[in-house]
């Protein structure tokens, strides 16, 4: 009786407070001071997926189901510390399960309303939606994870390190390095790390096709019936757009590109009638952008819009202090999926590959162990698991050069097995 009498002496300030709250971006119900709903504003019903009406007189606990109702609690006298009568209301993070029984992170924070008296007539609880900070989070994680670049390195770890702030930004990312260094795992991490990780991901290789195709491929076709084939910029609206060799974009089609890049316009062919998108671009090159500019290969104007982000991956022979470290977690993920225990390289085995140059870089070095991982039927991988070209390579650079005795054919100090 208490608490209806309570909350009709309360109805016309409620009903005023309520059409406040209703404008807040933040989740907020009204308990009496037996812990039952008042009212829950607009944010909340979104949240929890029960009406305002539903949930009236209900206790707060059945509606909003968290495993920590704060100002509830400690007016109930069931735990918990009495609220502080002075400061600022503190914020305690929590999860809550809405009506379809998804798990939701917030943060709630409880706030005392008093009477003219001083008195507590009710309680508010605000509930923060905190899932597009976890995604956030789980993005920036997947960015530095094992799972994409593996490294640990100083070389490797500072390109690692921009790349969740790179991601950020909606310029466009000129990646470069060599063959087999990583720059398609780079352009994902970009990817999910970025506010467009909800969109598409699209990867286009443009080697050579005729121009009729490469066309299509890049701007989409209208067919003579009206069917619309979308192209990779169609494809990649909203998302990222990943041109993985733009050298190999050829010249006449370059300029286009240039002007899609301005616009964010495409005209498929066979219509008269351009299309708006939204595409990140990222590209990639195994060669040398401005080399590739003084000999013609590629637009200035069209490296000079790639390139407002530049990302350099090093090769595996400046990463010297990594190769000890993939070639145990490759080992690790090859023998895992043949189903093997091997407990490691031998010492004649792990000399020879720390000998290697890897020109083919991790790439090289990953498909090396694979094959070792899938030969071998010992507890410990041995040079005579290893290819063929390791063995050769090798030999040759412990070539001892007749003027330099004791000097590898490569120019490092030689080390004999």
């Amino acid at each position: 009786m208490r608490t209806r009498t309570k909350a009709r002496t309360l109805a016309p300030d409620l009903a005023r407070l309520a059409e406040v709250l209703d404008g807040l971006p933040l989740g907020v119900a009204a308990l009496d001071l037996d812990g039952r709903i008042l009212f829950m504003n607009k944010s909340l019903e979104a949240l929890t997926g029960f009406s305002s009406h539903e949930a009236a007189g209900v206790p707060g606990r059945h509606v909003v189901r968290c495993g920590l109702h704060v100002s509830a609690a400690r007016a109930a006298g069931t735990g918990g510390e009495s609220l502080p009568s002075d400061g600022p209301p503190k914020g305690v993070e929590s999860d809550i399960i809405d009506r379809r029984r998804h798990r939701l992170p917030v943060r709630v924070t409880p706030v005392a309303v008093k009477d003219g008296e001083g008195r507590v007539a009710l309680y508010l609880e605000a509930y923060e939606d905190l899932t597009p900070l976890r995604d956030m989070e789980q993005r920036l994680g997947d960015a530095s994870g094992t799972g994409q670049l593996v490294s640990r390195g100083e070389a490797m770890e500072r390109v690692k390190r921009v790349l969740p702030a790179i991601a950020q930004s909606e310029a466009s990312v000129l990646v470069t390095g060599e063959t087999g260094t990583g720059k398609d795992l780079a352009a994902q991490v970009i990817h999910k790390a970025s506010p467009r990780s909800r969109g598409p991901f699209v990867r286009v290789n443009l080697g050579p096709m005729s121009e009729h195709l490469l066309e299509a491929e890049l701007y989409g076709r209208v067919a003579e019936g009206g069917e619309s084939l979308p192209g990779c910029f169609q494809r990649a609206n909203g998302g990222t757009l990943y041109l993985s060799e733009i050298a190999d974009l050829p010249v006449a089609h370059q300029a286009g590109l240039v002007r899609v890049l301005d616009d964010q316009t495409v005209m498929p062919t066979g219509s008269d009638k351009s299309l708006r998108i939204s595409v990140r671009i990222i590209a990639a090159t195994h060669k040398d952008p401005e080399e590739l500019v003084r000999a013609g290969a590629l637009r200035e104007d069209l490296f000079h819009r790639l390139s407002a982000v530049r990302v350099h991956l090093p090769p595996l022979r400046e990463r010297g202090e990594d190769v000890e470290f993939l070639l145990a977690h490759f080992l690790t993920r090859f023998a895992s999926r043949f189903k093997k225990d091997i407990k490691g390289f031998s010492p004649r085995a792990m000399r020879l590959l720390c000998a290697h140059s890897y020109p083919g870089n991790v790439r090289e070095l990953r498909n090396i162990v694979e094959y070792a991982a899938m030969i071998c039927q010992k507890d410990m991988i041995l040079p005579a698991h290893l290819p063929a070209h390791i063995l050769a390579a090798t030999d040759t650079a412990w070539t001892v050069s007749e003027h330099r005795p004791g000097v590898r054919a490569d120019g490092r100090t030689k080390k004999r097995p």
